[in-house]
């Protein structure tokens, strides 16, 4: 099923290349949501911060994007096909191929998000095909189908998480008999282990890893609630049903210790659960639970012991440890956020809006605020990132990339300094 692709710039040999400010999986770095870095700006003038570049040809798709030694990597379905789409740091095509047929319904497009890691890309496509390509030349390792592998139930809006690597593994939810958690060998794609005792539905939500005490879980949201199995072994360890509806189960769990969230959409909230090792076993205790995180898909992001993240059409702050709410506005309006430098970056789903808002349990307060060009097809629900003082925004075909550092707060580069990413890929280009 995979391909080579054809061309490539000598440039794409910088792909897999660790840096600090790379965005190399959903969420960023840590799965998170969150960048650590820092230098930027604080306030947009009022068109927004500059527009670097535009770029087009991503294909249709609703995914994030991974950025990592200077290349974006995108998901986007085009002549009936699931592609990897490969850009540079100055937004040039640099690479396309197909790994998985594409899927036509009522919300055609890609879901996932590529996950980079040391030299490999892991992409997940809606048609339930996991596949492993090089980062480098795009040349296919290995790929896997859920429905042939694990008897996967195809959810009803199709695969969406985004893979999660462990150590030697790639974990994914093919949501199969006994498989609604499977794990491949990220050199091979041989089976490491399935979650025997665990045979929820996958649906839309992607895996975190939780380690509390000696004990490395898998926790997720499935069509069923938010559930924990053994980062080792895939056995099914604990559950927590709060946070699920009975429609489509999207946001992706957040953990801090001991602790962690889930909330869904169409009214459902969510809450909070305390795990406590005990022997092999561990059991989960609710904390909280809320009805003022109904989030639909656009998440949210655990900063300083509050939480702040999608409520219905805008935000809220909740308290972490007791779960009380700070505060409940409108904003931007309904969306996805991410976190950086003291400050969120709301992007609203209907008019494509970024809102710059102070992380301030007292208020959400939009501090500066402008809308993506037109172009873009369907709805805005690809969650934005940032990486290397530049913020990445997707909306269907289209990827638009601003430059969001803070000129004025940054030092003058001492003489023999290495250059920064972007520098690196222009100089490998010529």
């Amino acid at each position: 099923m995979l391909r080579k692709v054809l061309t490539l710039a000598a440039v794409l040999a910088l792909g897999g290349v660790a840096r600090a400010a790379d965005w190399p999986q959903w969420h960023g770095p840590n799965r998170d949501a969150k960048s650590a870095e820092t230098g930027l700006l604080k306030s947009w003038p009022a068109e927004g911060p500059a527009l670097l570049w535009k770029a087009g040809g991503c294909g249709e798709g609703f995914g994030s994007l991974a950025i990592a030694g200077g290349m974006v990597y995108v998901l986007g379905d085009a002549d009936g096909k699931t592609n990897l789409v490969v850009f540079d740091a100055n937004g040039k095509p640099k690479g396309k191929v197909p790994f998985a047929p594409a899927v036509k319904d009522q919300y055609s497009g890609t879901r996932s998000t590529p996950t980079v890691d040391k030299g490999l890309v892991y992409v997940s496509a809606p048609a339930g095909v996991l596949a492993c390509l090089d980062a480098k030349t795009l040349q296919g390792k290995w790929s896997k189908e859920y429905q042939k592998d694990f008897r996967g139930a195809v959810p009803g809006w199709k695969f969406a998480d985004s893979p999660l690597v462990d150590g030697d593994n790639v974990i994914i939810k093919p949501g199969g008999p006994d498989a609604t958690i499977v794990a491949y060998s990220k050199a091979n794609g041989n089976d490491a282990w399935q979650s025997k005792g665990l045979s929820d539905g996958a649906e839309y939500s992607s895996c975190i890893k939780v380690t509390v005490g000696d004990v490395p879980m898998i926790a997720t949201l499935t069509n069923k609630g938010m559930v924990g199995v053994s980062a080792k072994t895939g056995q099914f360890l604990w559950r927590y049903d709060r946070p699920a509806n009975g429609t489509a189960n999207c946001p992706t769990p957040v953990a801090e210790g001991s602790r962690v969230f889930c909330a869904s959409g169409y009214g459902q909230g969510g809450g909070a659960v305390d795990l406590k090792v005990a022997g092999a076993a561990v059991q989960s205790q609710q904390a909280w639970e809320t009805k003022d995180m109904v989030c639909h898909h656009g998440g949210y992001v655990l900063v300083d012991g509050f939480l702040y993240g999608n409520n219905g059409g805008g935000w809220a702050c909740i308290d972490w440890q007791s779960g009380q709410t700070k505060h409940k506005k409108a904003g931007v309006g309904k969306g996805s956020l991410i976190y950086a430098d003291g400050m969120l970056y709301c992007f609203s789903e209907g008019g494509g809006k970024v809102g710059l808002v102070k992380a301030d349990p007292a208020d959400h307060k939009i501090v500066s605020q402008f809308a993506i060009p037109k172009g873009g097809q369907g709805a805005t629900w690809a969650h934005p990132a940032i990486s290397d003082g530049r913020l990445y925004i997707r909306h269907g075909d289209f990827l638009y990339c601003y430059d969001i550092k803070d000129k004025s707060a940054a030092p003058a580069p001492a003489a023999g300094e290495a250059k920064g990413g972007a520098e690196r890929v222009a100089e490998a280009a010529k």
